[in-house]
This record gives C-alpha cells, sequence and structure tokens, in this order.
C-alpha cells in the first residue's frame, strides 16, 4: 500500500510511513481512555458507536486527495478502531460469567485473526479489481450495515449483574491500578511480549526474503501461519484459563515455544518451507498462548464494573510495546547488517514474558482480591 500511497498522494515515503504508523501511535494513546468510556456507558453501546464512526470516516478518507486531510480521517477511524477493540474484549467479563470469560477471550482473539487471516487474502484480490478507495468503501459501507442490523440489541440490553453499581464505586483511577503490583507487572509483561509478537510479525517476512531467499509465494505461504496458526491456539488456551495453576503451565509453555521457535528460525541459513511454516506454526502458538492468558487475567484481575480501565492500561502498554521493533529492528540491522541480534531480542522479549507472568500469577495466588474467582487449584 505504501507505494500506491506515495504515487497517489505525491508525498514521501517518510509522510506514507507516518501515515501507516499513525494507527499503533492512537492504538496505544487510545487503549486507556476507551476502557474508561467503556465502563462508563456499557460495551455494546460503545461498539455501535465505533462501527457507525469507524464506517463514516472511512468512507471519507476514500474521497480525500490531500495528505493530511487523510492523515486526520486515519487517525479518527483509528481511534475508533482502538475503542472498539477494548470494548469488544471487555464485553467478555462485563456480560459473561467469570468462570466462562477465558472461553470468551479465546474465541474473541481467534475471530480477530481469522478476520485478519480473510482480510489478507481478500484485499488484495479485490484491489487489483477495483482499487484500494472502492475496496474500502466496500468495507467501510458493511460496518454501517453491521450497525444498524446490530441496533436492536440496545433494546434488550441485560448487563451483568456485577456491572450494575454506583458510579463512586465503579470510579477505579488510574493510580489505582498503577498502583496494584499485579496490574502493573502484568502491564509491562504485556509490553515486552508485543515487541517479540511484533518484531516476528514485522522482521520474519523480510529474513525470509534476504536469508532464505524464499520467493514471494512462500514467504506468503509462510506468513499465512501467523494467522491460521492463532485460531486453534486462542480458542483451546481460552478453554484451559479454568485456574492460575493452569494460567502458569499456559505462560511458561507458551513464552518457551515462542522463544525457542525464533532461535531455530535463525539457527540455519536456509530452513525448507515445510519446517519454516512449522516453525512460524509453533512460535504463534506459542505467543496466542500467553496473549489469552493475559487477557484472561486482565479481565478478571479488577471487579467487572472496572474491566475495561484495567483491559485499557494493559494494551497501552502493549501498543507501546508493538512500536519498538519496527524502528529497532531496522536499527540493529542497519548497525550490524545481520539479523541475528534483533531476532534474539525477539526472542528475549518472549522469555522475560514468562517471568512477568510468573511473578503475576504469585501475587495473586498468595493474595487474591476478593472477586477474583481464578484459583491455584482445580
Amino acid at each position: 500500500m505504501i507505494p500506491i500511497f506515495v504515487a497517489e498522494l505525491d508525498i514521501s515515503y517518510a509522510q506514507a510511513g507516518i501515515f501507516m504508523t499513525a494507527y499503533s501511535i492512537v492504538r496505544c494513546l487510545s487503549s486507556f481512555p476507551a476502557g474508561s468510556i467503556t465502563d462508563k456507558w456499557g460495551a455494546v453501546p460503545v461498539i455501535l458507536l465505533c462501527l457507525l464512526s469507524i464506517g463514516v470516516f472511512g468512507i471519507l478518507g476514500t474521497f480525500g486527495s490531500n495528505y493530511y486531510v487523510m492523515l486526520i480521517l486515519r487517525v479518527l477511524v483509528s481511534i475508533g478502531v482502538a475503542i472498539i477493540f477494548i470494548a469488544a474484549v471487555d464485553a467478555i467479563p462485563k456480560y459473561m460469567p467469570s468462570e466462562k470469560v477465558g472461553h470468551g477471550i479465546g474465541y474473541i482473539n481467534a475471530s480477530l485473526n481469522i478476520g485478519i487471516a480473510l482480510a489478507l487474502f481478500i484485499t488484495p484480490i479485490i484491489a487489483d479489481s477495483i482499487g484500494w478507495r472502492w475496496t474500502a468503501r466496500i468495507y467501510s459501507f458493511s460496518l454501517l450495515l453491521l450497525f444498524l442490523a446490530a441496533l436492536p440489541l440496545l433494546k434488550n440490553l441485560n448487563e451483568n449483574r456485577a456491572t450494575q453499581v454506583s458510579s463512586s464505586d465503579a470510579s477505579i483511577s488510574l493510580y489505582t491500578l498503577l498502583s496494584n503490583p499485579a496490574v502493573l507487572i502484568l502491564s509491562i509483561g504485556t509490553g515486552v511480549l508485543f515487541i517479540e509478537l511484533y518484531g516476528v510479525l514485522t522482521w520474519v517476512p523480510v529474513f525470509l526474503a534476504e536469508v532464505y531467499k524464499y520467493s514471494p509465494s512462500e514467504i506468503g505461504a509462510s506468513a499465512t501461519m501467523f494467522g491460521l496458526a492463532a485460531i486453534p491456539a486462542s480458542i483451546v488456551t481460552g478453554y484451559l484459563c479454568t485456574n492460575l495453576r493452569r494460567i502458569v503451565w499456559l505462560c511458561v509453555s507458551g513464552g518457551s515455544l515462542a522463544g525457542l521457535g525464533i532461535l531455530f528460525l535463525i539457527s540455519s541459513s536456509h530452513l525448507p518451507l515445510w519446517l519454516t511454516m512449522l516453525t512460524i506454526t509453533i512460535i504463534t502458538w506459542g505467543h496466542s498462548q500467553v496473549v489469552v492468558t493475559i487477557m484472561s487475567i486482565a479481565s478478571l484481575i479488577v471487579p467487572p464494573h472496572s474491566s475495561g480501565k484495567a483491559l485499557g492500561l494493559v494494551f497501552t502498554f502493549a501498543y507501546g510495546g508493538s512500536i519498538v521493533p519496527t524502528y529497532l529492528g531496522g536499527y540493529l540491522l542497519t548497525k550490524t547488517g545481520e539479523y541475528q541480534t534483533s531476532f534474539i531480542l525477539f526472542a528475549g522479549s518472549a522469555f522475560l514474558s514468562i517471568i512477568a507472568m510468573l511473578i503475576v500469577s504469585n501475587k495473586l495466588k498468595n493474595n487474591p482480591p476478593s472477586h477474583f474467582s481464578l484459583k491455584y487449584g482445580a
């Protein structure tokens, strides 16, 4: 997409880079406010409002020809995307029994990866036929149709009883969350994990092209596993997140699979395609396990009426971490001329996330909040 923007808008690659990275920066800055809004208004109304705003601003953006106007609209769409993700995840603890939260989180993460996989497959085909502007209009218009179809949900909205609290009870501040060691370490650990996650998403395809000398079709087949492997991994992990002991096992095994898989990938100057796809599947399965367990704990670590703020704080750190590998990986590649240094950093991030999750689990085991439903045993 970047070459298309450069050509159509007559801009530099630096300006195109700002346009593309605006989404990540906005997600980082919007996550905690998104959680606060969801706690105050409820998940379903916020989701509906976001569907409307993303659809409207998305359509407007397809008619733009001025770089700065399109950048502003990109930011507005990104705010809606950031908020709707937090609201969708926060709907799980707000509308589902606590013992089913892990199941819901698993399905949310799986559905997200299904959408990404379909978009990566379908979008180039549609864009080649009718152009990126009409492709974006079709997607944006489909969100408006979804908004209209979902409006009846407001009429029969039945919040979880736990969310029916007074405004004073619901006012957990950012300072209170940051003062909670378990919440703070969980957030930092998530940020560290997302350095690994976005590091491999960004740089593994480049590594396969430059070091393994794969063809575009081989790179595409390998990269597809990032989305496909996350689907069953998310669902299985969600069903296993029933107690802290299992969560500890899932975090240790998941982080280890991701870290060791990355190290194996750079241990050779070439691997056969089937083995590369298997390695990427193992890496993806590993960090998907950790992501789902983090989301499950973040959803339950505070009472349901404040779960949006906790999720918002965790994903503020997550999206902050996702920005790091894009630039750090490029810097290290420029300085060293090889991929090993940055990939070892990504693997180390996966291992460090294990330590963070072990500390969080230990704190919740020894001093669980009164509302926390995940016990250490069965």
